[in-house]
Parts: C-alpha cells; sequence; structure tokens
C-alpha cells in the first residue's frame, strides 16, 4: 500500500512513543484467555491489546483483519491500526492518539484503568466508518503504562459521517477533555476568531446573530466568512469546517 511521507513519519512516531518510555518490571503478566473471556464481542466489533514496551499489537478477535480490512504477514505489526485509515484522517488521528499516549503512560496523570475510555470515529481507506476505543489495561511497578486494550467497531450503515470524531468517558474526562483541547489547534491556520465563528456557522447561526453573540458587526463576519473559505481553499464555509475537523484543528 503507498504511503505519504508525512503518514508515515507520524505512524512511526507513536511507535517510537510506544518504545521510549521508562518501563519497569510488572507484578504479574497479563492473562490473555481471563481477557478473551471477559470482554465479549459481537460481530461487528475487534478487541485486541498493545504491548506498549514491545510496540506490538495482540488481536484478541478472529474478525481482527477483517474489521480493519487489511491481512499481511507481520499480524502483531501495530502499524495495522493506522494504515486502514483514510488520508483525509490522517492528521487527526495522529494528534488524537499522540495526546492521549503522552496522557496515560504516565500513571501520575490519574487515569482509572478499565474506567477511563478514549473513543474516536473516522473513516477507512475502503469508505467504512470505524469507532475505535481504547484504555489503559495494565501499569508496572515504574508507573508506566505496560499493556492498553482497544476495541475497533464498525459502525458503517449506523451512524452518518460528516468528519473526524472524539469522545471521552469515564471518572476524569473533563480533565482530558481539558489536555486535549489545549493542544489541539497548534497547527491551525485559522485566527482564534475565525475558529469561533466557524464553530457558530455550523451551529446554524446566521451572519447577524454570530456578530451579535461575538458583539461584532454581520459584515465582519461575512469578511470572515470570505477568508476562511479562501484559507482552506473550500467552496463553502460547513466544508472548511468539515475539512478542520478532519486536520484536527477543532
Amino acid at each position: 500500500m503507498k504511503q505519504s511521507g508525512k503518514s508515515h513519519f507520524w505512524k512511526q512516531d507513536i511507535l517510537k512513543l510506544h518504545l521510549n518510555q521508562p518501563y519497569g518490571e510488572l507484578e504479574e503478566e497479563l492473562d490473555m484467555d481471563f481477557l478473551l473471556d471477559k470482554y465479549y464481542n459481537f460481530p461487528n466489533e475487534a478487541i485486541y491489546v498493545i504491548d506498549c514496551k514491545q510496540g506490538l499489537l495482540e488481536p484478541l478477535s478472529e474478525n481482527f483483519f477483517k474489521i480493519i480490512g487489511i491481512d499481511r504477514h507481520n499480524k502483531n505489526d501495530l502499524m495495522l491500526l493506522y494504515d486502514h485509515v483514510d488520508d483525509g484522517n490522517h492528521k487527526a488521528l495522529h494528534h488524537w492518539v499522540k495526546t492521549n499516549l503522552v496522557t496515560a503512560f504516565d500513571e501520575s496523570q490519574g487515569i482509572q484503568t478499565e474506567k477511563d475510555v478514549f473513543k474516536c470515529l473516522y473513516k477507512t481507506i475502503d469508505d467504512r466508518i470505524l469507532m475505535k476505543s481504547t484504555t489503559p489495561l495494565v501499569y508496572d511497578l515504574a508507573g508506566t503504562l505496560r499493556y492498553s486494550l482497544g476495541k475497533l467497531t464498525d459502525m458503517t450503515g449506523l451512524v452518518a459521517f460528516e468528519h473526524f470524531g472524539y469522545q471521552y468517558d469515564g471518572p476524569s474526562k473533563s480533565r482530558y477533555y481539558t489536555l486535549y483541547n489545549e493542544g489541539l489547534s497548534n497547527d491551525c491556520i485559522l485566527t482564534k476568531r475565525e475558529q469561533e465563528i466557524l464553530i457558530l456557522i455550523r451551529e446554524g447561526f446566521t451572519s447577524a446573530v454570530i456578530g451579535s453573540k461575538l458583539f461584532i458587526s454581520s459584515h465582519t463576519v461575512d469578511t470572515h466568512r470570505r477568508n476562511i473559505i479562501e484559507k482552506m481553499e473550500t467552496k463553502s464555509a460547513m466544508e472548511a469546517y468539515r475539512k478542520c475537523k478532519n486536520l484536527g484543528w477543532l
């Protein structure tokens, strides 16, 4: 499969993030058979475990390769989780995965294993819609995440897809929304004001209402709208919104 240089770089970046951690000893080894019994999956779902220290994938479901739509000789390749992702969702997924990993690797961040869950919705290269759910599973004695548990759910035909989406569930969700959003728009070419206006446009407000909310004129809103469309190289503000979401900027 042909990969762009940028997508190849960020996938290697994710792998290095797994490998370059201060791992310690485990209190006890992970019982894969126990996990299989505990986490029953439906036909449209696939369960897997990541061995963070080794940077390896361990599929627990027989239908794992069917769900991702890829099968290859190296069935423990961590990159299988990313090679099936549509090009338009690569950047947003990179930011999502990396931000969550940086947070989750350090036990002092307060994530609760098997309770705090990170979810995202994305499109595959064969136009299916998958939901990726992950949770920390085991921390070692050094307080470093050693194993994580993931589930891929094929949502094709069950939900409408406009752009990359994400959600946090669990006792720490408010904190992690804040941590994620802090670094979300670092690469965004839109100004803060343009981002605000684009979000309000998505909510269906007219230029007059947006102007009233932001204490600017409707003419100024229309100027921002034209600038957004030009910067994002789209035909409409709604198309610009979807593009920004897929880039991980909103």
